[in-house]
């Protein structure tokens, strides 16, 4: 496995106060050490500043007016120094491993250029009774995901452009449609490796309150193809049979990175 290769993580976040911390902490305790962390203030008015402020020079705070999140993610791309850039939303976490095994994938593939994984829901106290209504649902399945997942050699951005700002919604998921459209290996590990924090003050519930449906979003050009596109896991995912090599290689201390995700609080 590389041991030489800075990877940028980019947090946007905008009244996050609540999770920030749990998020930046996940990050510091990845197996792979060298990872900047750029948190970008999307103009806050709680105390998202003094949570990244307990973290010292372990990362980096960047202020701007309130411009949506596509906007202070690309604030942090731009930003970053890393070879590879990741995302991660504020209130979400990364497995301990999810670094280094997309970084695994990246050395096994010289032409992939977009990286994503699996991801599991988890609901935060205050919503868990909604659970018990979703148990057949698609929010309680393992699902492949961008957003918290995505990692990306940063020359990805130098050459196609940065996230659509326009887009207040999968901005990530037309960012790789369009690196599919310019001839970039794009893959999503099956591995669960991002769990998903279900809350009373997620975005999708912040644009159902305003009256934005995610289906009027979701006929934006563009945006369909690219969720069908990652959808076709025979075309964008590799089998679990081949990740046992990395595993390996990296030496996961849990033989089940599923089961240790979904374990892990």
């Amino acid at each position: 496995m590389r041991t030489n290769s800075l990877v940028s993580c980019v947090i946007p976040v905008f009244n996050g106060e609540r999770f920030l911390g749990e998020a930046i902490e996940s990050v510091l305790a990845q197996s792979y050490s060298d990872i900047e962390i750029i948190i970008v203030d999307d103009g806050s008015t709680d105390g998202t500043k003094y949570v990244v402020g307990r973290f010292g020079d372990r990362a980096t705070y960047v202020h701007q007016q309130n411009a949506g999140p596509s906007s202070a993610r690309n604030r942090g791309i731009e930003r970053a120094s890393g070879e590879f850039v990741a995302l991660l939303d504020s209130d979400d976490l990364w497995h301990p491993e999810k670094t280094a095994l997309q970084l695994a994938q990246f050395d096994a593939r010289a032409d992939l250029a977009v990286c994503s994984t699996h991801m599991q829901n988890f609901w935060s106290k205050e919503v868990e009774h909604e659970v018990a209504t979703l148990q057949d649902g698609r929010l309680t399945e393992i699902q492949p995901s961008l957003g918290s997942s995505f990692m990306a050699r940063r020359s990805v951005f130098q050459s196609i452009g940065l996230l659509n700002t326009e887009l207040k919604h999968r901005d990530v998921q037309e960012f790789v449609l369009r690196a599919v459209d310019h001839g970039r290996g794009v893959e999503t590990l099956p591995d669960v490796l991002v769990k998903r924090r279900i809350h009373d003050a997620n975005l999708s519930r912040r644009r159902a309150d305003s009256g934005v449906s995610s289906c009027s979003l979701s006929r934006a050009p563009g945006l369909r193809e690219a969720e069908n596109h990652l959808r076709e896991t025979k075309a964008i995912s590799r089998s679990r049979d081949s990740t046992a090599d990395i595993r390996e290689r990296i030496e996961v201390a849990s033989p089940n990175v599923d089961s240790a995700v979904n374990a892990a609080e």
